[in-house]
C-alpha cells in the first residue's frame, strides 16, 4: 500500500499532465459551509447559477438508487431535505466531469456514463453499511477513476492503453499504464484529488484502489476507511458491469470474498442488493 507519493515524483508528472483547478464553486461552497450560519439562499443560487450542474444534481438525487421519499423540484428543496454537506459533496461529484478536458471518443463517453452510475450504485450500497455515509460514498464512485480523462487528453494512445486494460488484471494493466506512459491513472487521479482538497482517506482510496493486497492486512481508523471506500466502489463497477452486460473482471471470484469480508456482508445480502439496483437501474431508465 501506498501511503504517500515521492514529492519528486508527483513534481515530474504534474510537468506533463494537467491538472484542471478547483472549480471556483467548490471553493465558494466551502466558505459558505465554514460560516456558523451558512446561507441556503445563497449556496442555491451558487449551485443554480450552472445550469448544466443544477440539471445534473436534480437528475442524480432524483434516480431511484437514492431512494428519496418524494420527487425534488429544485437545488434548494435539495438543501432542505438531504443538508448542506449531502448536496456539497454531489456538487463535487458532478463538477469533475464538467471541468474536465474534453476529447472526442466514444470510450470516454461511457466512461462519464458509467462514473456516474456507479457513484449512484456506491451512495445507495453505502445506506446498509456502517460507517460510512452516501453522500462520501457517491464522490468516491466519480472519482476513483478520474486520472483516465485526464491522461487520456495528454495522450493520445491511452484510450487504446484502456481497451486492453479491460481483459488483464490490475496489476497487469497498472503496468501496462507505466510502460507505455510512465505513470498510471491511479496516481494521476490522486493529484488530482489533492490539489481539490479532497479529504486524505479518499485521496489514499484513490492511489490505492488497484492494490487489493491491503484487504490482507487491515489497519485500524483512516486505513479501514479507505478499504471501505475502495471495496464499496470495486462492488458498484461489478454490478454496474453486469446491468449492462459486460464480461466479468478476470480477478473478480479472487477479488469478491475480501470486498464482502470486509463490509461485513455475506453472499447472499450482496446478491440481494445487486438484483434491487439492477431493478433500480431499469426504472431509472424509463
Amino acid at each position: 500500500m501506498q501511503k504517500a507519493l515521492d514529492p519528486a515524483v508527483a513534481e515530474q508528472l504534474l510537468k506533463n499532465i494537467v491538472i484542471p483547478p478547483r472549480p471556483a464553486i467548490l471553493a465558494e461552497l466551502d466558505r459558505e459551509q465554514r460560516r456558523e450560519e451558512p446561507d441556503f439562499d445563497r449556496i442555491s443560487q451558487l449551485i443554480s447559477s450552472d445550469l448544466t450542474l443544477s440539471a445534473a444534481v436534480l437528475k442524480t438525487i432524483n434516480s431511484p438508487l437514492m431512494k428519496l421519499p418524494q420527487k425534488i423540484s429544485s437545488v434548494n428543496h435539495a438543501l432542505q431535505l438531504l443538508g448542506l454537506n449531502n448536496v456539497c459533496n454531489i456538487v463535487q461529484g458532478l463538477s469533475l466531469g464538467h471541468i474536465m478536458p474534453k476529447k472526442p471518443g466514444a470510450q470516454l463517453e461511457q466512461f462519464w456514463e458509467s462514473s456516474n452510475r456507479i457513484a449512484m450504485i456506491s451512495a445507495y450500497l453505502a445506506g446498509g453499511i456502517h460507517g460510512i455515509s452516501e453522500d462520501e460514498a457517491h464522490t468516491f464512485g466519480m472519482f476513483h477513476n478520474c486520472g483516465q480523462p485526464l491522461m487520456a487528453a495528454r495522450y493520445g494512445n491511452y484510450p487504446e492503453s484502456m481497451r486492453k486494460g479491460e481483459r488483464m488484471s490490475r496489476e497487469e494493466f497498472i503496468a501496462l499504464e507505466i510502460s507505455r506512459h510512465n505513470t498510471s491513472h491511479n496516481v494521476v487521479g490522486y493529484l488530482l484529488a489533492r490539489a481539490w482538497l479532497l479529504p486524505e482517506p479518499m485521496t489514499l482510496a484513490i492511489l490505492n484502489h488497484h492494490d487489493y493486497a491491503i484487504f490482507d492486512h487491515p489497519e485500524d481508523g483512516d486505513w479501514h476507511h479507505v478499504c471501505t471506500l475502495i471495496a464499496i466502489a470495486s462492488l458498484s463497477e461489478h454490478i454496474f458491469k453486469m446491468y449492462v452486460k459486460q464480461f466479468e473482471h478476470v480477478e473478480w471470484r479472487l477479488i469478491e470474498p475480501k470486498l464482502l469480508n470486509h463490509l461485513a456482508l455475506e453472499l447472499e445480502e450482496f446478491e440481494d442488493m445487486v438484483d434491487a439496483v439492477h431493478d433500480m437501474l431499469i426504472n431509472d431508465s424509463n
